[in-house]
C-alpha cells in the first residue's frame, strides 16, 4: 500500500513548487530578514552611498605653496603655476617618505626631508620601525634655482634634484629665520660616533655647524639605545629654544613622558624640565603599549605648550588620556578637548598651534588610529569648555596658511606610500572640508 503511495506523494510535491514558482512567491533563503535579496535567496550587493565632498576654490591656495605628487615635489611662487622641482628616480627604491616641506620666512628658501627603500621592508614590534622618520635634507633658493644637500662633513652645493635619492639620517627641520635653518641628525644606525645632534645652516654661506650634540641633551635615540639612558621621542623649536619629549626608563612598567627644553642663545645653558606627562609600561610587552609618542606642540610664540598628559584609570589600571596647555610663564594649566570621547585621547595624537598661539588642533597622525566618526577637533584659549568637530575625519600633520583663515590635512597615511591621496582644507567658520588639490601630499603654504 506504502509503496503504491509514493508515486502519488512525489507528483504532489513536485505539482506545490511548480505552484509557488508560478506564482512568484519567493522561496526561503538563508539569509537574514530584511536584507537585500536577488530573489533566489541569496543576499544582493549594492553599492556603497557615495558622499560628495565638495571642491575648494581656488583662491582658497593662496600664492605660493608646495605639496608631493607621484612622489616628486611641487612648487607654486606667486600665484603661477605649479611646476616640478625635484626628478629622482625611485626605480629600485620604490617605497618613498617625504616630509612636510619647510618655507624660509620670505618664502626665499625651501627645505625638504626624503627618504627611498626598497621594497620589503619589516615592520611589528615596540617601537615598530619608523622608515618615515629619516631622509636627505636638502635646502633650494627658490630664486636662483640651485640645491644644496646638507651632509657630513661638509655640505655639498649646486646639487641637481634628480638621479638616486641617497640615504641619510636627518630627521627634524626648523627655520631660526630667514637664512638659518636648524636641523636634526640621529648619525648612521650602528655606528658610535659623535654626529649625532643639532646643527644650524646658513644659507648665505653654505656653513653647517654642530650647536647641540647628542649627548650634551643626556638622551639616547630610539635608532640606538644605550641601557640606562632615556630614549629622545620627538623635538620642537620655538623662540630659541629647543624642546624634546622623552621616555625615562623605557621597556619597563614604570616608564615617564617627560618634555624639556634647552635655549640656544646661551652656550652654558642646561636641560629643564618643562612638564612630567605621567607614567605608562612604554613597549614592555609584545603588545606594545596604550601610548608610544603622545602629542604635544610648543605655540609660535613660545609661550605654550599644549600636550597629551596620562592618568591609570583605578577601576582596570589601563592609561587614560587628556590634552592641556601649560603657560610656561606663570605656570597655569588648561584642558583641552575635554568632551572628546575617551577611545580618542587614550592613543597618540597630533596637537598643532595655530598661528595665533590661541587654537589647537588635534588629530590622530595614522589611519591605524584613527575611530570611525572620530578624528579632528578643534580647541582654543579663549573657550576651553568647547570644542569644535570636522569632517571628514582627515588625519596626519595640520599645515596652516599663515593668516590663520584656514588650515589643511591629507586623507592618507605617509606610510601608505603608493596610495594617491587628496588634500583636505578646513576655512575659518566653517566645519566642512573641501578637497583642495587631489592626488597630492604633505602640502605647505608658503
Amino acid at each position: 500500500m506504502l509503496g503504491n503511495l509514493r508515486p502519488l506523494l512525489w507528483s504532489s510535491l513536485l505539482l506545490c513548487a511548480l505552484l509557488l514558482s508560478s506564482c512568484g512567491i519567493q522561496r526561503i533563503g538563508t539569509i537574514p530578514r530584511g536584507t537585500p535579496d536577488t530573489g533566489d535567496g541569496t543576499p544582493a550587493v549594492l553599492p556603497s552611498p557615495t558622499i560628495t565632498v565638495p571642491v575648494a576654490s581656488v583662491s582658497v591656495l593662496g600664492s605660493t605653496y608646495a605639496f608631493v605628487r607621484n612622489n616628486q615635489l611641487w612648487v607654486a611662487l606667486n600665484r603661477a603655476v605649479p611646476r616640478q622641482l625635484t626628478n629622482f628616480n625611485y626605480s629600485n627604491q620604490p617605497q618613498v617618505f617625504w616630509h612636510q616641506p619647510l618655507w624660509s620666512p620670505g618664502d626665499h628658501f625651501l627645505a625638504f626631508i626624503s627618504d627611498a627603500v626598497p621594497m620589503g621592508i619589516g615592520g611589528g614590534g615596540c617601537p615598530a620601525p619608523d622608515y618615515s622618520a629619516n631622509g636627505v635634507l636638502y635646502v633650494v633658493n627658490l630664486q636662483s634655482g640651485q640645491a644644496t644637500q646638507i651632509t657630513l662633513p661638509a655640505v655639498k652645493k649646486d646639487v641637481q634634484l634628480s638621479g638616486v635619492l641617497l640615504t641619510d639620517y636627518w630627521q627634524y627641520a626648523f627655520w631660526e629665520d630667514a637664512t638659518h635653518l636648524l636641523a636634526w641628525y640621529n648619525g648612521v644606525p650602528g655606528k658610535v660616533s659623535s654626529a649625532a645632534g643639532l646643527y644650524r645652516f646658513d644659507v648665505a654661506t653654505q656653513t653647517l655647524t654642530q650647536i647641540l650634540p647628542l649627548s650634551s641633551l643626556d638622551v639616547a635615540t630610539l635608532f640606538e639605545p644605550q641601557p640606562n639612558m632615556p630614549l629622545l621621542l620627538s623635538l620642537r623649536y620655538s623662540n630659541e629654544q629647543l624642546f624634546y619629549q622623552v621616555v625615562v626608563h623605557p621597556f619597563g612598567q614604570q616608564s615617564q613622558f617627560l618634555i624639556y627644553r634647552r635655549s640656544l642663545q646661551q652656550s652654558q645653558a642646561v636641560n629643564s624640565k618643562v612638564l612630567q606627562i605621567g607614567s605608562e609600561a612604554w613597549c614592555a610587552s609584545a603588545q606594545g603599549a596604550g601610548f608610544v609618542r603622545p602629542g604635544w606642540d610648543v605655540s609660535p610664540n613660545g609661550e605654550q605648550i599644549v600636550s597629551q598628559t596620562i592618568v591609570t584609570a583605578s577601576s582596570n589600571g589601563s592609561a587614560v588620556g587628556a590634552v592641556q596647555v601649560l603657560n610656561m610663564q606663570d605656570g597655569v594649566t588648561t584642558p583641552l578637548f575635554s568632551p572628546a570621547p575617551t577611545s580618542f585621547l587614550s592613543r597618540d595624537l597630533q596637537l598643532t598651534w595655530g598661528p595665533d598661539s590661541q587654537t589647537v588642533i588635534a588629530s590622530v597622525p595614522h589611519t591605524t588610529g584613527q575611530v570611525e566618526g572620530q578624528g579632528l577637533y578643534s580647541a582654543t584659549l579663549a573657550d576651553p569648555q568647547t570644542m569644535q568637530q570636522y569632517m571628514p575625519t582627515v588625519i596626519g600633520q595640520v599645515c596652516w596658511r599663515a593668516d590663520g583663515k584656514a588650515f589643511a590635512l591629507q586623507d592618507g597615511d605617509a606610510l601608505d606610500t603608493g596610495t594617491p591621496f587628496s588634500i583636505y582644507v578646513f576655512v575659518a567658520g566653517e566645519t566642512q572640508g573641501r578637497v583642495l588639490l587631489k592626488n597630492a601630499r604633505e602640502f605647505a603654504w608658503g
